[in-house]
């Protein structure tokens, strides 16, 4: 397994690459790497890797090369789940990275065990497991961290094809939703006791398609993300490019 690191830019000088304190004391004490050894580093900006050979002091790296990234999703998925405990919010994070979002933006809904926006101190490790999550998953993107808000804030903002998450809907699919294929989909999933029917009618008010994930109740952390993997499968963005297969 090849290493990943995300790099900010002024972290690459040249052929040369830079590495912050944190990621020196991973490459030397956690990966125990050693000089002459190979990471790769991207920047969320460049469509490739860059091949980084380590170099004596292991704080710096010599940029020898370039390697693919994943492809990223063709559709902009933002998703927007309603924030959940410590525990299970992160994951819910951690795992739509994995998945494919670009942005994840935090709502804060009626039923909602957290009703407050979360610190600085928190989005700050929220950020770090965005990053984390990218690295790992051979993403070229970190997902973009937006403010946590109220649902009907969330949803006045909402762009392309806005789609409701909701227990109650019995008859509209996603695929439905789906089957003009939009470009880009801002998707909301509720909380641990649902969406109220008054959040439902703002959201069918602000043209939300509401849609059923199917008959069995799901936790708010599997919904997120059955969700949000439904809506890359359904746009065919699950799949590798035909340029690439």
């Amino acid at each position: 397994m090849t290493h990943r690191f995300w790099v900010a830019a002024d972290q690459l000088q040249g052929d040369e690459v830079r590495f912050t304190d944190e990621q020196a004391h991973q490459l030397r004490a956690v990966l125990r790497l050693r000089a002459g050894a190979e990471v790769r580093v991207f920047d969320g900006v460049a469509p490739v890797d860059r091949v980084v050979e380590l170099q004596p002091n292991l704080d710096t790296g010599l940029i020898v090369g370039e390697a693919a990234q994943a492809p990223e999703p063709r559709v902009r998925l933002v998703v927007h789940p309603a924030l959940l405990q410590r525990d299970k919010f992160e994951m819910v994070l951690q795992k739509l990275t994995e998945i494919g979002a670009a942005a994840i933006g935090p709502v804060i809904t009626a039923r909602s065990l957290v009703r407050e926006a979360p610190d600085e101190g928190r989005y700050a490790r929220w950020r770090a497991i965005l990053r984390e999550a990218a690295e790992q998953s051979g993403r070229g993107a970190v997902p973009e961290l937006l403010p946590a808000v109220p649902l009907t804030v969330a949803l006045a903002h909402a762009q392309g094809r806005i789609v409701m998450a909701y227990e109650g809907e019995r008859c509209r699919r996603l695929r439905d939703a789906l089957e003009d294929r939009p470009r880009q989909v801002a998707l909301f999933v509720g909380p641990e006791g649902g969406f109220t029917p008054e959040e439902v009618a703002c959201a069918r008010s602000a043209r939300a398609s509401v849609v059923t994930l199917g008959p069995r109740m799901l936790r708010a952390e599997t919904a997120a993300l059955l969700a949000a993997g439904l809506v890359l499968h359904e746009l065919g963005d699950l799949s590798w490019p035909e340029s690439i297969a």
